[in-house]
């Protein structure tokens, strides 16, 4: 295929292209000086989905080989528009990688409803397919045993993530990318370090959902796989309510 000419574009097209490609080189240039270590360890955490790929694959394979893909791609697409200063679309993907989450584990044990889903045959008027808020996961008998181990409420930590996030989505004002003075993204240490906050946390909340919601094939996996699964995982009480609640057999910290 030959190589673009820009000078062979439409105007307006050209005019975007050209913008486009200053100020996104631009950002990535400024982001990466100061960033670097940071986004490596963010795309090390994204690695961990592999892993969870591996695990389900035997019994939830019709729904994870579909759904686990897009978690990812969420995930790294997530980290580029940060990189490039697109920071209210770095935070919408994360938002839909945390339903695609919450969704993988509700189709795993709701294989008609995720059929349904899939071919877009029932409207649930805006709802979630498992209902009003998070009452169905607080339900389950893992998810209880590790609130009651660790005094922690991980859908407290996923509903205060999911109203952050949403900000994003509806374009509440502190969300927005523009100002009076500017239109193009410009790197912004602020909204980086904000982001990458963000960022952390969603994973923190999937990888203790998926070790809760796929406890029996979590546990199934050798210690090195269990302590891969932890390691992504920041707060030391969801490990510890991990480790107790589980239980999970291995000793020493993480």
């Amino acid at each position: 295929m030959a190589k673009l000419n820009p000078n062979s574009l439409p105007e307006l097209t050209k005019s975007m292209f050209l913008g486009q490609q200053k100020w996104s080189a631009s950002n990535w240039d400024d982001t990466l000086k100061k960033h670097s270590r940071d986004a490596e360890k963010l795309l090390n955490k994204i690695k961990i989905f592999d892993l969870w790929k591996e695990i389900l694959e035997t019994k939830y394979g019709g729904v994870s080989n579909e759904l686990i893909p897009e978690i990812i791609m969420d995930a790294y697409i997530s980290v580029h528009f940060a990189c490039m200063g697109l920071y209210k679309q770095a935070n919408v993907c994360l938002r839909a990688q945390l339903e695609t989450a919450l969704r993988l584990v509700h189709f795993s044990t709701h294989s008609i409803e995720f059929k349904w889903w899939k071919d877009g045959i029932v409207d649930q008027g805006g709802q979630e397919w498992w209902g009003k808020g998070y009452d169905y996961f607080c339900r389950l008998e893992e998810v209880k045993a590790f609130e009651k181990a660790s005094s922690q409420a991980l859908f407290n930590a996923v509903k205060k993530i999911y109203k952050i996030l949403s900000k994003y989505v509806h374009s509440e004002v502190p969300s927005f990318q523009t100002t009076q003075f500017r239109l193009s993204p410009k790197y912004k240490i602020d909204s980086y370090k904000k982001w990458s906050d963000n960022f952390k946390e969603v994973q923190d909340c999937i990888n203790t959902l998926f070790s809760l919601g796929f406890s029996v094939e979590f546990k199934a996996r050798n210690t090195n796989d269990q302590k891969k699964v932890l390691r992504i995982i920041r707060f030391e009480k969801f490990k510890k309510g991990l480790r107790k609640s589980l239980p999970l057999k291995f000793k020493g910290r993480i």
